[in-house]
């Protein structure tokens, strides 16, 4: 746990320094575009292990909170299936000397990750080394398609797909 905690706290300082350097004071429009995190997620749908393997149902929840300054947002995950469950801990920002959007996920079993983020009017394309999400969000923000793809051997095949609602806002 407290290699977590490290973690999630040089990587918030690693994007403060730089949005700092970039946009003293106040979050901008990249940063805002996380808005859409920001909340209680529940989803649900399929999932399968491999591209011939059996689908399984899942469930998922994301609590995203602004951390303070607004430049970056918390996610507490919890993806649970069949046989068990995965938590983590994932901080969203923008890298204004990469100019894009970048999560770091933090699993609670010691693994990590970092992905990227594309903002298309309502679609946020997710891409990682050996993974890929659609995201495709209702005009009012509050529920979401997805699809999720993954890469063996030089070949995408579709490995979840599922629907999701944000709890009103009080």
């Amino acid at each position: 746990m407290n290699r977590i905690v490290f973690a999630v706290c040089v990587a918030v300082l690693v994007f403060s320094v730089a949005a700092q350097a970039q946009v003293p004071g106040q979050p901008g429009p990249e940063q805002k575009k996380l808005e859409v995190w920001a909340g209680n997620w529940t989803i649900q749908g399929e999932a399968k292990d491999s591209p011939s393997g059996p689908t399984y149902k899942i469930d998922w929840t994301l609590q995203g909170n602004w951390l303070p300054g607004g430049f970056f947002l918390l996610i507490h995950g919890l993806f649970k299936y069949p046989d068990g469950e995965d938590r983590w801990l994932e901080v969203l920002g923008y890298d204004p000397v990469k100019k894009t959007h970048v999560g770091y996920v933090f699993y609670y079993n010691g693994d990590s990750e970092i992905y990227t983020m594309t903002f298309k009017d309502r679609t946020l394309l997710e891409r990682a080394q050996d993974w890929r999400h659609e995201w495709n969000f209702s005009p009012d923000g509050m529920s979401v398609t997805m699809k999720g793809e993954r890469e063996k051997d030089g070949t995408w095949w579709t490995s979840i797909e599922a629907k999701g609602v944000k709890s009103q806002t009080k």
